[in-house]
């Protein structure tokens, strides 16, 4: 689910509330094929699906809640979030660099928040490092470090490094119901693994971010923004619709609802699997 390094969302009637209003709160423009993020957001790196069935969305200038009727509520403190995650508990999982003029370490390390991103707690299982792919699945947790290596375990305090990612990480995908399986996609093609890291192999030269929604739906926007869906773990992928331009993030929080944002912070919905967007 995070920002792309080929090459905030539209509202969908009945999403629920994902952060308290406010009538300070920046509201995203509304734009054609989608809403984009203020300015002062910088660009997406990621997105998050809360317990409530809302959207947290991390950018360069702070984490972001979708409210009702479009409007982006800041959450937290305004950090560079370049990797963000939600566990199944509702838990928050972050990674980046502290606020301007701000006191906190540079990088911020992997970090936890157990209520909706307003407060953080590093997580010490792991070094302090700048970690861009933050990913959970299978009952797993996993988090890539800025020199390619793998950390996984079954809750971010008992994480521990397993293995190296395949050169040219781009983006990782976790299978949601088998344990320790991976997809990773790089900028030469995609691999899998399913021992959680540990080794790899070579599974095909598609190139893109990738999203796994459902033991059978794993869903890919390539660099034209082109969607497709694999129903057998990236063997066969099967084309749906078009986010029409490179996209920086993907998050399929259901086989049927997914939301992508471009390089240029404009964030679209799909409600069928990717098939239309607006």
């Amino acid at each position: 689910m995070r920002r792309s390094h080929i090459a905030a969302v539209l509202l969908i009637a009945g999403v629920p509330l994902a952060g308290c209003g406010s009538s300070s709160a920046p509201t995203a423009t509304n734009a054609a094929g989608g809403i984009t993020i203020p300015a002062e957001a910088g660009h997406v790196h990621g997105f998050a699906s809360t317990r409530a069935g809302g959207i947290v969305i991390g950018t360069h200038g702070g984490l972001y809640a979708l409210a009702r009727g479009g409007a982006l509520e800041p959450v937290g403190e305004p950090a560079d979030y370049m990797g963000l995650a939600a566990l199944p508990s509702g838990v928050l999982l972050s990674s980046g660099h502290p606020a301007p003029g701000s006191d906190e370490p540079n990088p911020l390390g992997l970090r936890r928040s157990s209520d909706g991103g307003a407060s953080w707690t590093r997580i010490d299982a792991v070094p302090r490092d700048d970690y861009h792919v933050i990913e959970s699945g299978g009952g797993r947790v996993y988090a890539v470090g800025s020199d390619g290596a793998v950390y996984a375990g079954a809750a971010p305090t008992t994480m521990a490094a397993v293995g190296m990612a395949p050169a040219g990480l781009i983006d990782l995908a976790v299978h949601p119901a088998q344990a320790g399986t991976l997809i990773a996609a790089t900028q030469s093609g995609l691999s899998r693994s399913g021992d959680s890291g540990r080794t790899w192999t070579p599974v095909g030269d598609a190139l893109g971010l990738l999203s796994w929604a459902s033991p059978d739906a794993l869903f890919m926007v390539d660099e034209q923004g082109q969607v497709s869906v694999s129903s057998d773990g990236a063997q066969s992928w099967s084309p749906r619709g078009t986010i029409g331009a490179p996209p920086a993030a993907l998050l399929a929080s259901s086989p049927s609802d997914l939301v992508a944002a471009d390089h240029d912070g404009r964030i679209r919905s799909s409600a069928d699997g990717g098939r239309t967007w607006s």
